[in-house]
């Protein structure tokens, strides 16, 4: 069928909806994009593959994948080849993002996804209350230039002032306190968010783009609701307290702004800057005996919910599936605005206090809305690897507007570990996250606690639970506890473990003689008394040198974190 110009033009002015097929081949187009993308990368590469007998910085900066251009490498990368003296080779196991990758409505097609995610599993989870018919959870990490910015959920929040003082604390360097970072995450800002122009706590012009929620519905019930039980609404990238916020995304025009996007696309043309994708390590002969792979912390997750929700007149109050349309994928594709920029309709975060934290949030909130559509509970449980839990939970109540909030202990004490399988380089290595196996029970306690917050924002609050007749559904298979208590609380919470998707902390930071650090405050290997031949040069720059895992999403730390160690090895080798 032949279209004239102008009968697309009126297809895409029309609020019909885009035909489920389309949506739900999604995942195909991704593979199909990712195809295609691994033969014109390689076949590209392979023109100009042959590297330089030297360079002077080689960038392999991984948590446990292959080989890494992640977030924090392609901001090393970018950042030393801003000197045109030094040559500079970036490795990457991956090729470039794929397409679909910048629509930010596609995020739950883009992890557990063979052409965009590692697909790694961590360890079966033994909880007495997990359906036996679970398979090992999913552990989503990014594949390709850029790591898991180009996957994640795209939540800006750099996290507590707290954090980066106890980091400074644990490593007895005042680099990483909050004083001295705050000037990292302002240079690697552009900012355009919610609280642009309120004063000057966040940066201008800087690589990584900042925007505010585009596609809302719901959400000033949410705020409102949040105002009545006391919390204040506030800007939680700055000096962050206890509150709530609208989120703000690294998104450029509507659309994903990864680390990769954000250093590396705009200096491809450096003479001086060597990418190789689809590069794998195929020797690890160890070196030095350290205790890589300990210390791992993550956030674990429960989702809330479904609130069921139901709106009164016109307003919308979550995002429906109805909402993609001709008309809205014009809106995206000519303004960047509406529900294509949505990333599964989250609209807020927020940060409070457990009973046991005062002064240091240590839960960590966000709101989803949307509503329940015939292939929502599978599309989780593909992402997850949980079975058919959130099909069967999610089946009676397809068809009702809904709201979701996910909640995690911000500041987890449980921790886990990462091992190698075996001397195969392509296996896939022993996940082992320990949820919930603190000697004192206290992530679950807070978790309750966390619970029960969001049961009474949502249930006793005029601007949810009489405005829009909030209700939790109840989890059949904790129906032997009574409905609301805390026993009820704990089995919902060990029922439907998730993980948000935060992994730190496997070569964390540490002083000289710390038995637990893997490297010391300047990103070295730490038992430099005993230095091996071959890792003189080497530095470890990612999320996994946290000592400590931040009390939210881990991205713009990352960033942070790949931010200063380019300017430490800058010192080191006068390169300023």
């Amino acid at each position: 069928m032949n279209l004239s110009v102008e009968q697309l033009r009126m297809i895409l002015r029309t609020s019909f909806p885009i035909p489920i097929a389309f949506l739900i081949g999604i995942p195909s187009l991704i593979g199909y994009f990712g195809i295609f993308l691994q033969w014109s990368d390689y076949s590209s590469d392979k023109l100009n593959r042959t590297p330089a007998s030297a360079y002077d910085f080689v960038v392999v900066i991984t948590i446990f994948l292959p080989v890494g251009g992640g977030s924090a490498g392609c901001v090393v990368a970018a950042r030393l080849s801003e000197n045109p003296e030094v040559s500079v080779l970036l490795l990457e196991a991956g090729g470039n993002p794929n397409p679909i990758s910048f629509v930010p409505l596609a995020v739950p097609f883009l992890q557990n996804h063979p052409a965009t995610d590692w697909q790694y599993k961590i360890v079966p989870l033994k909880t007495s209350e997990n359906p036996p018919v679970y398979q090992p959870l999913s552990w989503p990490r990014g594949k390709g230039l850029g790591g898991s910015s180009t996957t994640n959920f795209m939540i800006y929040m750099r996290g507590n002032p707290k954090d980066f003082d106890q980091w400074a604390n644990i490593t007895d360097d005042s680099t990483w306190s909050y004083a001295n970072v705050e000037k990292y995450f302002n240079k690697m800002e552009d900012y355009h968010g919610r609280y642009e122009g309120l004063g000057d706590n966040h940066g201008k012009n800087g690589p990584l783009r900042i925007e505010p929620l585009k596609y809302s519905p719901g959400l000033e019930n949410i705020l409102a609701a949040v105002k009545e039980v006391g919390f204040s609404v506030r800007d939680l990238n700055v000096n962050q307290q206890e509150g709530f916020s609208p989120i703000d995304f690294t998104q450029k025009q509507g659309r994903r702004h990864s680390a990769y996007s954000a250093y590396i696309q705009p200096i491809l043309g450096r003479p001086n800057l060597k990418i190789l994708r689809y590069s794998h390590v195929t020797k690890i002969k160890p070196l030095v005996n350290l205790p890589v792979g300990k210390n791992l912390a993550d956030h674990v997750l429960t989702y809330v919910g479904p609130f069921i929700v139901k709106k009164k007149g016109n307003v919308p109050v979550s995002l429906m599936q109805e909402d993609v349309t001709f008309k809205s994928l014009a809106d995206f594709v000519f303004n960047g605005n509406g529900p294509l920029t949505s990333t599964l309709g989250l609209l807020a975060a927020g940060v409070t206090c457990s009973s046991t934290s005062p002064g240091w949030p240590n839960l960590l909130y966000l709101f989803l809305s949307l509503s329940i559509y015939d292939g929502f509970g599978a599309t989780i449980d593909r992402v997850s690897g949980s079975g058919n839990y959130t099909k069967d939970f999610l089946q009676p109540f397809i068809g009702n507007d809904a709201h979701f909030v996910a909640l995690s202990p911000g500041k987890p004490k449980s921790r886990g570990f990462i091992e190698l399988l075996d001397n195969n380089p392509f296996s896939k290595p022993i996940i082992n996250p320990q949820y919930y196996s603190d000697s004192g029970n206290q992530d679950i306690q807070d978790m309750i606690e966390g619970y029960e917050t969001i049961v009474n924002l949502y249930e006793n609050t005029n601007a949810l639970g009489n405005k829009l007749g909030a209700r939790l559904v109840k989890i059949p298979s904790c129906s032997r506890f009574e409905f609301k208590t805390r026993s009820y609380y704990e089995c919902a919470i060990r029922t439907a473990i998730r993980t948000l998707f935060h992994p730190v902390g496997t070569n964390s930071m540490g002083k000289i003689g710390d038995p637990h650090a893997v490297v010391d405050s300047q990103l070295r290997e730490i038992s430099r008394h005993y230095r091996v031949l071959g890792t003189r040069g080497l530095r470890v720059i990612d999320a996994s040198i946290m000592p400590e895992i931040t009390n939210a999403n881990t991205n713009a730390p990352t960033i942070m974190i790949g931010e200063v160690g380019a300017d430490l090895i800058k010192r080191a080798f006068h390169l300023n």
